[in-house]
């Protein structure tokens, strides 16, 4: 698998579901009030937050990385950083809403045009390891469980590992529905298995450096399988 350069078609998607996701942000700044002036001066304070949180989130893990170490990284006060989030874990949020829109929109480009159930597992694998390898770790950090970060266990959001077996469970209903799945599947804890599979069989292939090609040939195989109605 090729790794692209800063300027390919991976980086761009990912600018533009990063600048979505900024837009949002100066859109519910305006309608709080504030100027325009005044927002995207907040925006760009929370641009460079979420940046560090990013670098260092991949690089030391949370519990490793402390509030005043984003500020410190991002180069803002670090009364700046409560501005925008509330403590760490909200700040952790963040980042992986951030990561798991940009792996959403990759996939969906990905997706573009492919009809077969099988080459849509295939590329849908495809492009993780291929957002996994122009984004070094970042998968990694974002799959954490926040929940056990939380206190109070339950932090009433859904989490990327959520977020993405609930996407694979509405391509399984559809392939279901066309007939290439199985009807009795459970296609939300098929979700869930698939997403853990790519989670350890990636982290296994990257460990062992193995063939890339090899290990998604084998991944789909083993997820047509499961998944095909015989």
């Amino acid at each position: 698998m090729m790794m692209e350069e800063p300027t390919s078609g991976t980086e761009k998607a990912t600018e533009m579901a990063v600048l979505e996701i900024e837009e949002g942000t100066i859109a519910e700044a305006g309608a709080g009030g504030l100027g325009n002036g005044v927002s995207r001066r907040k925006l760009e304070s929370r641009r460079k937050l979420l940046a560090a949180a990013r670098r260092l989130f991949v690089e030391r893990g949370y519990h490793e990385t402390r509030p005043q170490d984003i500020s410190r990284e991002a180069g803002v006060g670090h009364g700046t950083f409560y501005l925008h989030f509330e403590d760490k874990l909200a700040c952790f949020l963040a980042f992986t809403d951030e990561a798991a829109v940009e792996l959403e929109y990759f996939l969906a480009r990905q997706l573009d045009g492919v009809a077969s159930f099988e080459d849509a597992i295939r590329e849908i694998l495809r492009g993780i390891f291929e957002y996994s390898a122009t984004h070094p770790g970042v998968l990694a950090a974002a799959l954490t469980d926040a929940s056990v970060l939380s206190k109070g266990g339950d932090i009433g959001k859904k989490m990327p590992t959520t977020r993405w077996a609930d996407g694979w469970a509405v391509l399984i209903e559809k392939w279901k529905a066309s007939g290439e799945a199985s009807p009795e599947i459970d296609s939300r804890l098929a979700g869930h298995l698939i997403v853990g599979a790519i989670k350890q069989g990636g982290a296994y292939a990257a460990r062992d450096h193995l063939d890339v090609d090899k290990v998604l040939d084998h991944m789909t195989k083993l997820f047509v399988r499961m998944l095909k109605n015989r």
